[in-house]
């Protein structure tokens, strides 16, 4: 039997020593052993905790709020004057809702929590039994939310669970609510669609990747990305109605704004797409491309080259850009002309909607930039076996057995990074 060595970084099989098989002949590593080498390198990354702001704030009259990396989640003024503070046990990558009188949130320390806004004094805290990455929604009545425990979330305006949807996999998609069904991704490659009021199953569409971010609606078409080159439409019953592929993977949420879906990718471009896959216009920048923002004919955005892009949303024409000292995965908003956007430089960034002029900028708790790190996994792969004596060739179908020592192992959540992505972590921290 000869062992096979699988190179994922370098995309090559190595035949390995060959051993005794005298007890029970030849082995071959067939199908999946070269699937692992079609995929690129993907690890689910863990964010340390620093002063950085992964999530899009949410604006509400004259005060800012948004959560962070330093484990707190903060109450601002838009003249960048503190208000209140709340300590959470996990970093907050996950964007607030506002909730009637509440902000709602997630943490890396399993909990959504629902603060008052006035006061930042805790309302309840609802567990799960893993991080959250996923952004809440509500439809006024009830929250919806994701985990990384692969559980679907309705939870009551007091924090009591109404009901649970159960996936296959952590949940980091950020969920869109439409006509009464609630849609969201999971890391088991399915976009699922829910009866809101029930939590009741309508469908799924399998996708060939795990699915991690927003999506977005369009004359009832759900857009959305994946950890892969294709971009998906699929209609309110489940049937795909649009393709879009790209020379790297979805980086970050979808957005649709007048009848244009605006589309961030890891190849460093942005497109703007008609409905009918015609590509209007792409820009292209230094790095991976974050989720836009759309204001008064501009789209805003920012991406992972450490700077804050406004373009003519008709014709992506630039009109100005702002550099920072880290990279850019907030969402921008824009209040009164204004652009608030969190950074990874461990500031809250204030800027003219007209020229992207500094007016003030608030510093988190910590000025120390947060890093990623990979999710330590359990190290295993699958590979099916087939077993073929020297004097008949007998296959056993649909066999796996779990191979520990087939050179470097990688998780389920490595199928569709490009390398110089992984590479370009390293830019970040």
């Amino acid at each position: 039997m000869r062992k096979y060595i699988f190179d994922t970084e370098n995309r090559e099989r190595v035949s390995g020593a060959i051993f005794d098989t005298s007890a029970f002949g030849n082995i071959e590593l067939l199908q999946q052993g070269d699937e692992i080498l079609d995929s690129q390198l993907d690890p689910l990354w863990v964010i340390t905790e620093g002063g950085s702001i992964f999530n899009r704030p949410v604006i509400e009259d004259g005060v800012i709020y948004f959560g962070c990396c330093d484990r707190k989640f903060y109450a601002v003024s838009i003249k960048g004057k503190p208000m209140w503070k709340f300590d959470t046990n996990g970093i907050i990558i996950s964007s607030p809702c506002s909730v009637g009188s509440l902000m709602v949130f997630g943490s890396y320390d399993f909990n959504l929590y629902a603060l008052e806004k006035k006061t930042g004094r805790l309302a309840w805290r609802f567990p799960t039994n893993d991080k959250i990455y996923s952004n809440p929604c509500t439809d006024g009545s009830r929250i919806f939310v994701g985990s990384k425990d692969g559980n679907f979330y309705c939870v009551s305006t007091s924090g009591r669970l109404v009901w649970r949807f159960r996936t296959g996999g952590p949940i980091e998609t950020h969920p869109l609510l439409h006509k009464g069904a609630v849609y969201f991704g999971s890391n088991d490659k399915n976009l699922y669609s829910l009866n809101a009021e029930t939590g009741k199953l309508r469908w799924a569409f399998k996708t060939n990747s795990s699915l991690r971010h927003g999506m977005a609606v369009l004359n009832d078409v759900i857009y959305f990305g994946g950890m892969e080159k294709n971009i998906f439409g699929v209609n309110t019953e489940g049937r795909k109605v649009f393709s879009f592929l790209m020379s790297d993977l979805n980086s970050a949420s979808i957005i649709t704004e007048n009848g244009i879906i605006y589309i961030p990718s890891r190849d460093k471009n942005i497109y703007a797409v008609k409905p009918s896959g015609e590509v209007i216009w792409k820009f292209q920048t230094g790095h991976a491309v974050e989720c836009p923002a759309f204001h008064k004919g501009t789209l805003l955005f920012g991406a992972d080259d450490h700077a804050l892009y406004a373009l003519n949303a008709s014709s992506g024409r630039l009109l100005w850009s702002f550099k920072t000292n880290g990279f850019m995965p907030s969402t921008p908003v824009v209040r009164d002309d204004v652009v608030y956007m969190g950074g990874w430089d461990c500031n809250l960034y204030a800027l003219a909607f007209s020229d992207g002029r500094v007016l003030w900028k608030f510093q988190t708790s910590s000025g120390t930039q947060s890093k990623f790190e990979l999710e330590q996994l359990k190290p295993e792969k699958h590979f099916q076996v087939v077993w073929s004596a020297e004097d008949e060739e007998k296959e056993e179908e649909n066999k796996e057995t779990n191979i520990t020592d087939y050179g470097e192992i990688k998780s389920d959540y490595t199928a569709g990074m490009s390398k110089d992505y992984v590479k370009g972590k390293k830019d970040y921290i």
